[in-house]
């Protein structure tokens, strides 16, 4: 591998190629090089020479979800892509966008400030997470709710592909589709078809005011049924998130679940608008809930709103203690309350759930438990319910055991042709997705 590192100096430059050390391992596997390419064709450079000697290579952004994953066999290269950190393009007239994939949201969310605009993408650790990495992942927050998937913000992709190849689809506005489906692709991909180096988005305007109405209800039926009662009603939030009392716990905002039972749910819903609208839609909000759930104590935040709901979106990833057991929930949102009930058997569990397109985070932290079990039991009631269940982490123990995506589904052959014609040595992120892909 010496020999290697050496040919990936010389095509990056000796500053830009270095040993992996212990914080680079992907599942316990320290990579032999770490190279950060500057450009699109040093990435170009980096993935041909890997591609003719069967070097094995893992795309990285910030390096918040390297964890996500079927355990890795084996790994030759990390591909740090967080050189390429800079805004192409912003043409707020238009509410368009064009970025590096490198860039992280805060800067990114820094940047749109000025001109009071926003990309609604609130995945975990924005200090660190980068826009590449989250589309990758296909990690959505609370924002989805309302402003849709990172699928439905993405109007334009380039990727380099495992060969070296450039590729572009879609364009730099919104009226542009041509290609947007093998954007899509790349969008949960896991970095496995290809590696995205420029990404164009469409743009929402700020909200001229936010505000929190919190709601705290005895049981998950009820905190659903005010969820449920606020779908209905002419309320549009921006998000709607509902959390039990052991996640409050783990997020360190026992305040806004103060006084509740071990089984108590609060319900947050985030509003925004000009400032009489806003305090139109908090009262008409509040008298939902009141008339259709049983609601054990309710508030408002104003300054501080934008704080939870960022604690919110870093749930499982920040505040210390990881993890044992990390799990991303997809059920339809008239079953979220069969969900969080069949997840609360199992005991322990950290839940956050988005019943406004009924996905549901859980996290477990109990190191002795029999994690094992706890998975195969609660995806089968997961699947009784029609739904999925993705682990975001979890020990090598457990992972060698399943495959983390749980996906079985008839079009896992579509997925391996595609690897096979678009890395067809499969060097890039080689068993990590669905299938052993």
């Amino acid at each position: 591998m010496a020999n290697d590192f050496d040919r990936i100096a010389d095509l990056l430059g000796a500053a830009y190629v270095r040993d992996g050390v212990d914080s680079d391992a992907v599942d316990g596997i320290i990579p032999q090089v770490v190279a950060l390419p500057r450009s699109a064709d040093a990435l170009s450079q980096l993935l041909a020479f890997a591609n003719s000697e069967g070097l094995a290579v893992a795309p990285r952004g910030g390096g918040t979800q390297m964890a996500l994953g079927n355990r890795v066999r084996h790994l030759d290269v990390v591909a740090d892509m967080t050189e390429m950190n800079s805004v192409v393009e912003h043409n707020s007239a238009d509410l368009t966008l064009v970025v590096q994939a490198g860039i992280t949201l805060s800067t990114l969310r820094n940047a749109l400030a000025e001109d009071r605009q926003i990309l609604p993408l609130d995945a975990p650790l924005p200090n660190r997470a980068t826009i590449g990495g989250t589309l990758a992942a296909g990690v959505s927050g609370p924002l989805k709710w309302q402003y849709g998937s990172a699928r439905d913000l993405v109007i334009g992709m380039k990727v380099v592909q495992a060969d070296g190849r450039h590729v572009k689809s879609g364009g730099n506005v919104v009226k542009n589709v041509s290609g947007y489906d093998m954007a899509r692709l790349h969008v949960g991909g896991l970095g496995t078809l290809g590696v995205i180096t420029e990404v164009s988005f469409k743009l929402t305007p700020m909200p001229r005011r936010d505000s929190t109405l919190l709601a705290q209800f005895n049981t998950v039926a009820d905190c659903m049924s005010a969820a449920l009662s606020i779908f209905n009603s002419g309320v549009i939030p921006i998000a709607l998130t509902a959390f039990n009392r052991a996640a409050a716990t783990r997020m360190a905002v026992d305040d806004y679940a103060d006084g509740a039972s071990s089984s108590a749910y609060t319900l947050a819903i985030r509003l925004g608008s000009r400032p009489r609208t806003l305090r139109r839609m908090e009262s008409e909000a509040l008298s939902v809930i009141e008339s259709r759930a049983q609601v054990a104590h309710t508030e408002s935040i104003g300054a501080e709103s934008s704080a939870l709901w960022a604690t919110l979106a870093d749930f499982g990833h920040a505040g210390g203690e990881e993890p044992a057991l990390s799990t991303r929930i997809a059920v339809l949102p008239t079953d979220v309350t069969g969900a969080i009930d069949a997840l609360e058997q199992f005991g322990g569990a950290a839940i956050a759930a988005h019943p406004g397109y009924g996905m549901i985070n859980a996290h477990w932290f109990d190191t002795n438990a029999d994690l094992t079990a706890y998975v195969q039991n609660a995806r089968q009631a997961i699947h009784e319910l029609g739904g999925s269940m993705i682990i975001e982490r979890a020990p090598l123990s457990v992972k060698d055991g399943i495959d983390v995506w749980d996906y079985t589904g008839a079009s896992i052959e579509v997925m391996r042709r595609l690897k096979a014609q678009y890395d067809g040595n499969g060097i890039l992120n080689p068993n990590r997705f669905t299938g052993g892909i």
